[in-house]
């Protein structure tokens, strides 16, 4: 089991990481899309590939474990956040939004002026190992100040994005709010994503209670133990120490908005 080192956590706090980059939340957004909406739909996937799973009646035609245990995911915590009333106002889509610029606005700044710097120092540098350093920091600074320029962050909003933006937002606030609510009602520990908190031990208990209760079968036999291993296996995530600040505050503030001075 890895664990999310005092340094790491105290240096990058989780509202900076959550709300580094849209590309990430874009993903769940897109993804989100293309699943069935709840439990009318009776299948999902190419029905040529055998049925890997079922899911509140629906059949979930997948060779692959990751997607299976995604629709999983979606449709049973779909369910999930209309018994818990789980919603997404427009102020925290808002919110959510003008986090994101500020922050990449604010990591742009940092990296042109870390370019900047690095181009000064190598301009007075004789040749030799340092300078070569110097040369090869100096270009990934270049790549991540272009990086941060191609995302859009010194560009002002455009409003043929909003929409795009918003569903983003809506889509991250929305999955946070269901994580912080698997979380209280489960416990365990809380794994560091770069799209934010997950509860691993929580969502495992979740889908376990799911399966007891006849609402979430693997028919394919091949499927079982990869399906799992996402919760099983410590190696693949980084946790909260346990009991520690950054574990306690993880759902407890809304990381889009401004930290309490």
């Amino acid at each position: 089991m890895r664990s999310v080192d005092n340094d790491r956590t105290a240096c990058a706090p989780q509202r900076r990481r959550i709300a580094r980059t849209l590309a990430g939340a874009a993903l769940l957004s897109l993804a989100v899309g293309g699943l069935p909406a709840g439990c009318a739909t009776a299948s999902y996937g190419d029905a040529s590939a055998p049925v890997a799973g079922r899911v509140l009646g629906t059949r979930i035609h997948t060779t692959n474990a990751e997607e299976l245990r995604f629709v999983a995911l979606k449709l049973l915590t779909d369910r999930f956040a209309a018994e818990q009333g789980i919603a997404v106002s427009k102020d925290e889509v808002e919110a959510y939004v003008r986090s994101v610029r500020e922050t990449l606005a604010q990591d742009l700044a940092r990296a042109r002026t870390q370019r900047d710097d690095l181009a000064a120092r190598l301009d007075g540098a004789p040749p030799g190992v340092e300078r070569d350093r110097l040369q090869r920091e100096l270009e990934q600074a270049r790549q991540s100040v272009r990086a941060l320029e191609g995302i859009g962050a010194a560009s002002p909003p455009d409003p043929a994005d909003a929409q795009a933006r918003a569903e983003i937002a809506a889509a991250f606030i929305r999955q946070w709010k269901i994580n912080g609510a698997l979380w209280r009602r489960f416990g365990g520990r809380i794994a560091f994503q770069q799209g934010g908190p997950e509860p691993i031990d929580a969502t495992r208990a979740f889908l376990e209670q799911a399966r007891s209760r006849g609402d979430l079968r693997i028919d394919d036999p091949s499927l079982e133990a990869p399906f799992w291993s996402y919760y099983t296996d410590d190696a693949r995530h980084s946790f909260y120490p346990r009991g520690s600040p950054e574990e306690a505050q993880a759902f407890s503030a809304p990381p889009w908005q401004p930290a309490a001075r």
